[in-house]
């Protein structure tokens, strides 16, 4: 019984041996022609009308022995819904779109003056598509962002999201937002989200004096020899100025959106504060004004806690509680060198003034979120979960009549 036992477990491992080596020698399990897919890295959503205006970012392969990196190009088609408009490419091209490796969605200011989610359904939808996809928005158009060749990457889409990335959002920069949670706040009681809003920027500021030194120059000599240092010039520096053309991303403002719509916007440092009192801050600069002088602090790490309650006449107050640890980071005048020896040694007042700052940079905050009727500080979630019986009599108001008891302390990193 024995024996039989070993050779037909011999038989059987043999047998599953057979079996993948044909697979292996026969079949290609499924690889992508690249010559017939489009590989898509990022897609932009701008609205017309009723049709949506969609431009897709796709990899270019290049041959791995001419040493080339890989190029990108956008497609734009049009479309009564984003699969309408992929399909047009796929028309157009020949290349079907495939989204595995999609990684940022842009979104036009036309398509947040409506419903956005309009758009974004299509790729909550898709099974290929990675929930932590990245979600922002555009001053302009979204075409016209990821038309745009960056300074740091040649592929516009990569440039972003450095921008967007966990690092910004640890030292408070951006608000990143993915696909999945952007849901969350749409399907939520609030209907209330946010959106990091994509700009591009100058590589670099001209120096103030520049212009006028250069027409001073031009007014002491003749017209004629005025006009042939012009043309050196240009010729010249035609290097630099095409460098200065390409710009940087910055996504420090943040739009507020209530079903789907922008109803607001915050600004870089109401951005930061939001940061601090819902986010882990690690490594983060902020900067305030003392004795004349600007200090620079480094935000070592913060904690934060939330107390939601219920006083006279059902009028809710929440209460946050900021803690930020910090030291010295810079400052605008040179120090002592008994104060510069040692990061705890923070100048007189930087704590007290930072409190006062920060403390107004959300307070801004939550105004706006009043106003907007944007409930990001999650009134409506705190007051189902701590009073549930008087939910469906407060959740209308509470958001207009909720006060703020904000407390904020920085405490030294020694």
């Amino acid at each position: 019984m024995r024996v039989s036992r070993k050779k037909a477990t011999l038989w059987y491992y043999l047998l599953v041996i057979a079996v993948l080596a044909f697979l292996f020698f026969t079949n290609d399990f499924g690889t992508l022609d690249v010559q017939k897919t489009a590989i898509v890295m990022a897609v932009g959503v701008d609205k017309e009308e009723d049709e949506f205006i969609l431009t897709a970012q796709i990899a270019i392969p290049q041959s791995s022995t001419q040493g080339k990196a890989s190029k990108t190009q956008q497609l734009t088609s049009r479309g009564k819904t984003i699969a309408q408009a992929f399909r047009s490419i796929n028309a157009k091209t020949g290349w079907y779109p495939k989204l595995v490796f999609c990684n940022l969605i842009l979104l036009g200011n036309t398509t947040l003056q409506q419903n956005a989610f309009d758009a974004l359904e299509f790729f909550f939808l898709d099974e290929y598509l990675s929930d932590d996809c990245l979600v922002a928005a555009c001053e302009n158009t979204a075409k016209e962002i990821l038309d745009t060749q960056a300074l740091v990457d040649e592929s516009s889409s990569l440039a972003i999201q450095k921008v967007l990335s966990a690092h910004a959002e640890r030292v408070g920069a951006v608000l990143p937002c993915t696909l999945r949670e952007f849901a969350i706040g749409y399907y939520g009681d609030s209907h209330s989200s946010f959106l990091p809003i994509v700009k591009a920027q100058p590589t670099q500021e001209k120096p103030s004096n520049e212009t006028s030194s250069s027409q001073n120059s031009s007014d002491s000599s003749s017209q004629e020899s005025s006009s042939t240092s012009s043309s050196l010039s240009e010729n010249s520096s035609g290097g630099e100025k095409k460098q200065e053309e390409k710009p940087v991303f910055s996504a420090g403002e943040t739009a507020l959106l209530v079903g789907g719509r922008q109803v607001g916007t915050f600004t870089k440092d109401e951005t930061f504060a939001f940061n601090a009192v819902k986010n882990k801050l690690r490594l983060a600069a902020f900067d305030v004004e003392t004795n004349g002088e600007t200090c620079s602090l480094t935000i070592k790490h913060n904690s934060k806690k939330t107390l939601f309650l219920l006083g006279a006449n059902d009028v809710a107050t929440l209460k946050i509680s900021v803690k930020l640890t910090a030291g010295l980071l810079d400052n605008s005048a040179a120090l002592p060198l008994e104060k510069s020896a040692d990061v705890g040694d923070v100048p007189d007042g930087a704590f007290v003034a930072a409190e006062k700052r920060l403390s107004g940079y959300i307070f801004s905050a939550f105004d706006k979120c009043k106003s907007s009727g944007c409930d990001l500080f999650e009134l409506k979630s705190l007051l189902q979960k701590y009073a549930n019986k008087k939910y469906q009599r407060l959740e209308k108001d509470i958001l207009q009549t909720a006060l703020l008891d904000i407390k904020v302390q920085f405490v030294n990193v020694r």
